[in-house]
């Protein structure tokens, strides 16, 4: 099924949400942890540069407040490729996207083809999963923004963010985005040049689109990108 037509979850959030962490379930299933790795060395061997980290999935999630717990990649991966797996693991792994607005609109990128997750699809600009990364004592959703911004599109400045405004959760996958705006004062040509220059393989297209022309774009977007059009239209 189109992931842009399936029925996704849509939370409206404070902007000051607060952010909780508990200990994580255990898998004493063995049958259970058979299939995980099974699943995570075959795509190892397709994809050989995966990293095993830590990602953050949700116990709990209000319009104040959200709840969760650290637990392996190789668990949410599983999740999404085994319909089996994802019965009986029931993670809800949390993401950060945002609409990133520049002087001449908004930038949207298209998902590599190579993505495990949604290939070629359009989004809102930066989104990735949340990350244990080295250094963090606490969950810092900006800060996590942030650094997808620098991994994705090649920009560590001159911008500012707020949110999150909404929480919106794949139907399938369960999935949680949590959406952001990222404003910046660069021009659509000083950002294709950074993400060129520096940017990871996660979009094979930049385009940037007037706030007047967004309405036709809905169609095409994610779901998640389309609440944020839809919610910072001025």
């Amino acid at each position: 099924m189109n992931p842009i037509t399936q029925n996704w979850t849509l939370t409206t959030l404070s902007s000051d949400i607060a952010v909780t962490c508990h200990e994580p379930p255990t898998v004493s299933d063995r049958v259970l942890e058979q299939g995980i790795e099974a699943i995570w060395q075959e795509t190892r061997q397709k994809h050989p540069g995966l990293y095993n980290g830590r990602v953050f999935c949700l116990s709990d999630l209000t319009e104040n407040t959200l709840s969760g717990f650290w637990c392996e990649y190789r668990w949410v991966l599983a999740q999404m490729r085994s319909p089996e797996l994802a019965a009986q693991l029931r993670l809800r792994s949390l993401a950060v996207t945002a609409l990133l607005i520049c002087p001449e609109g908004v930038v949207l990128g298209r998902r590599n083809p190579k993505s495990l997750y949604l290939p070629g699809y359009w989004q809102g600009v930066p989104a990735g999963s949340v990350e244990a990364r080295p250094g963090d004592k606490t969950i810092d959703l900006k800060a996590q923004l942030l650094a997808e911004l620098e991994e994705e599109i090649g920009l560590g400045e001159a911008v500012s963010i707020s949110g999150p405004f909404l929480a919106c959760e794949h139907d399938t996958t369960h999935i949680v985005d949590l959406g952001f705006a990222i404003r910046t004062s660069l021009g659509f040509a000083a950002i294709q040049t950074a993400w060129r220059a520096r940017a990871n393989d996660e979009y094979d297209a930049l385009e940037c689109h007037p706030w007047h022309e967004i309405a036709p774009l809905t169609s095409r977007v994610l779901p998640t990108t389309r609440a944020l059009l839809e919610r910072l239209a001025p």
